[in-house]
């Protein structure tokens, strides 16, 4: 199969499929077949995301300017969400597909009702998968998912959708590499690729900065909520009871507040900086490995490549220690109403700076890919 016929990578959790009864899997088949049968040409589904298949192609379309040919299928749920898996795979899709100018080839199913998709709660931390799913056109199959597979009801929208897949491919404009956006550009004089190069370099040391001030209000808050615990300890050994159990717990929530909003604040500024500039970053990328480069832009390449590297090193082992404290926030919670809140919160933050890493460790993997083909 070459990279010009359509394909989709279903991306969803077994466990769903599984509670389920196979439906979200025998859904991919009975698309691929409507798809065919309206186009005439036939609609490969990647769906074993552990095969050697899955990834080689996964990694090849991501890779290819071709990329107008195939579509993320996100089958979204709330385990969906929970997957750092799918919030990968949505996030590495979605930057590869806005760095080509071909942001619909990302089709979210709805599958099972998640609030915050549906606009239906209020006061929750922001998702920022969520909110990459939600600019997008996805499909209501929360409804559907309960018709009988053979009922006319559900034919018509399973041909409904594989119309609208036919439709994108049929509509989508070539794939173009967006232009890479720099503060001074103007007009009469743009920058070249070596200013851009420059500019882009200067501004990783600043992420690296935002992570170690994460790092530190984290540390802060977990020395904050160990005190806590000792003190509940101290409490209940004195006879405190709940009361004192509470006493703490009120004080803890008082405590974390400045703590909280700051952590908010960092996750934010650090997603919000990385997801914006991720389609440019793959664009530099993809030209770097062009022969027409000059020697100096060549080696400009390098030395920005080499920084990201250094970077993805560094915010890789974060992350990981943040993700083992958001376990371990999310266990915390469950013991209080009145800190779930602030704990939702953190849960939040660390979450944009973990999803964050998929977007420098895509970054990694390109170079790597690349420096291997060029040796």
């Amino acid at each position: 199969m070459t990279n010009e016929q359509p394909a989709g990578f279903w991306s969803y959790t077994r466990r769903d499929d599984q509670l389920d009864g196979g439906r979200i899997t025998r859904l991919s088949e009975r698309i691929a077949n409507a798809f065919e049968i309206i186009t005439g040409e036939p609609l490969e589904i990647f769906i074993d995301k552990k095969s050697i298949e899955w990834g080689d192609a996964w990694r090849a379309r991501l890779d290819s300017a071709l990329t107008g040919t195939t579509f993320l299928i996100p089958i979204v749920t709330p385990k969906f969400l929970q997957s750092q898996e799918c919030r990968r795979e949505v996030i590495k899709f979605a930057g590869h597909a806005a760095s080509l100018g071909l942001e619909e080839l990302l089709l979210p199913i709805h599958y099972v009702n998640v609030p915050q998709l549906a606009h239906e709660v209020e006061n929750q931390p922001a998702d920022e998968v969520v909110e990459l799913i939600a600019r997008r056109q996805w499909v209501d199959w929360r409804e559907l998912r309960l018709e009988d597979e053979d009922s006319p009801a559900y034919r018509q929208a399973v041909h409904k959708l594989a119309t609208k897949l036919a439709e994108i491919l049929e509509n989508a404009p070539p794939a173009t590499p967006v232009e890479i956006a720099s503060p001074n550009q103007n007009e009469e004089d743009p920058p070249g690729f070596l200013e851009i190069m420059a500019e882009m370099e200067a501004t990783l040391p600043a992420w690296q900065d935002t992570v170690q001030q994460f790092s530190a209000i984290i540390e802060l808050i977990g020395t904050e909520t160990q005190q806590a615990t000792d003190e509940i300890s101290l409490s209940d050994s004195r006879g405190g009871g709940f009361a004192g159990r509470m006493r703490v717990t009120e004080e803890l929530t008082n405590r974390l507040t400045g703590p909280v909003r700051k952590v908010d604040e960092l996750g934010t500024k650090y997603w919000a900086e990385l997801s914006t500039i991720d389609p440019g970053v793959i664009g530099i990328i993809r030209q770097s490995s062009q022969s027409n480069l000059s020697t100096e832009d060549k080696e400009s390449a390098r030395e920005f490549f080499k920084v990201i590297q250094e970077l993805a090193g560094v915010t890789r082992g974060t992350s990981a220690q943040l993700q083992s404290f958001s376990d371990n926030v999310g266990a915390a919670a469950q013991g209080s109403r009145q800190l779930r809140p602030q704990f939702r919160t953190i849960q939040a933050a660390v979450q944009k700076v973990i999803d964050g890493q998929a977007i420098i460790d895509e970054w990694s993997r390109m170079i790597g890919d690349m420096e291997e083909g060029e040796e």
